[in-house]
């Protein structure tokens, strides 16, 4: 899964299909300022694949997309997928123009002559050129985009000329609780790749990890919880149901093809020995794990002094003990980092 993008993100994303072309902005726009899917926009597949013949075969489509005769001042008329209620969706007045210059004479038919399949080709495309880090980006990204900030759309993408990087990030954040060293890891392994999970989806990291956003010339703040930062909203089902109950408590966890890389614990004034024996369980699975508490800087002794102790000590070498300065310092150069391969990216 992808992890989820900001305004900025998507208003660089819109601007690039824009200069591409004016259907793919629109149903670009669909979907991150209206929040539809792409089979609602476009349709579902008319084939499938069948195995035992080994050919596509045609089907009749679940949805057949928005069609010319759907379209009014009023609103778009949306045939929604599994099961849901059809309805009529309120449009701005002046993306009501955009879309009724683009249907030109049509009188029927569906607006956007595309597939699912080539609509998750331009989304990875265009984000590509926006100088996305993770452009591998399926549509339903711009899905978890619109639920996140519905309060401000679809007027916040209006603006979609090419916005500059901000450098926001280049200032070291402040770690004093728990929840702020898990929304800093999250983060982190969103910029390096990793697909992330928390085990504290509910908590409010603090006002340095939400999303502040330029709107109508004043700035507004979107609240981020941990699951909100997070990519994934569950833990992989990588081992036996007894493994993954423990793996599941585990504070911070990044993924790769669906497998534990790295596993974090935060501890901030606990225990440490509850957090090494979630880690020793996912050890004994994944072999390549690393293994990290993540605590201020007194803790340490105290780590140690666990974490040469049964079991621990049968795979001391893979435990291994951060201060919250050091997090913060990598933290720092990991953005200062992403910030510059974005506007290196952006020259090409």
């Amino acid at each position: 899964m992808s992890r989820n993008l900001n305004l900025e993100e998507v208003r660089r994303i819109l601007a690039v299909a824009r200069k591409h072309s004016p259907r793919d902005a629109l149903v670009f726009k669909l979907m991150a300022g209206y929040g539809l899917s792409v089979g609602e926009i476009v349709g579902t597949p008319n084939r499938r694949w069948d195995k035992q013949s080994k050919r596509w075969l045609p089907r009749e489509p679940i949805v057949n997309g928005v069609q010319v005769q759907d379209l009014s001042k009023d609103g778009i008329f949306i045939r929604r997928k599994m099961g849901r209620p059809t309805e009529t969706i309120a449009i701005k007045p002046e993306f009501f123009q955009e879309l009724s210059k683009f249907v030109g004479k049509r009188t029927k038919g569906r607006i956007f002559e595309l597939s699912e399949s080539r609509v998750l080709q331009l989304t990875r495309q265009y984000a590509k050129e926006a100088a996305i880090l993770e452009w591998k980006l399926p549509p339903q990204t711009f899905i978890r985009f619109y639920e996140r900030h519905q309060g401000i759309l679809p007027d916040a993408l209006s603006q979609v000329s090419e916005p500059q990087i901000e450098e926001t990030k280049t200032v070291p954040v402040r770690i004093t609780a728990h929840e702020m060293a898990q929304a800093a890891l999250l983060e982190l392994g969103n910029i390096l790749g990793y697909d992330t999970y928390t085990a504290d989806p509910s908590k409010d990291p603090g006002d340095q990890f939400y999303e502040v956003v330029d709107l109508e010339g004043y700035k507004t703040v979107i609240r981020r919880p941990l699951g909100q930062i997070a990519t994934l909203d569950k833990i992989p089902d990588f081992a036996s149901k007894r493994i993954l109950e423990s793996a599941k408590d585990i504070d911070v966890i990044w993924f790769k093809d669906d497998l534990p890389v790295v596993c974090f614990e935060v501890e901030h004034t606990t225990n440490v020995k509850q957090g090494l024996l979630r880690q020793f369980q996912v050890s004994r699975l994944v072999q390549n794990a690393r293994l990290y508490v993540i605590a201020p800087e007194e803790q340490r002794t105290k780590f140690e002094k666990e974490a040469d102790t049964y079991p621990f000590k049968q795979i001391r070498d893979r435990y291994a003990f951060r201060s919250y300065e050091e997090l913060v310092k990598f933290y720092g150069e990991a953005w200062k980092f992403h910030e510059a391969k974005s506007k290196f990216e952006r020259r090409f």
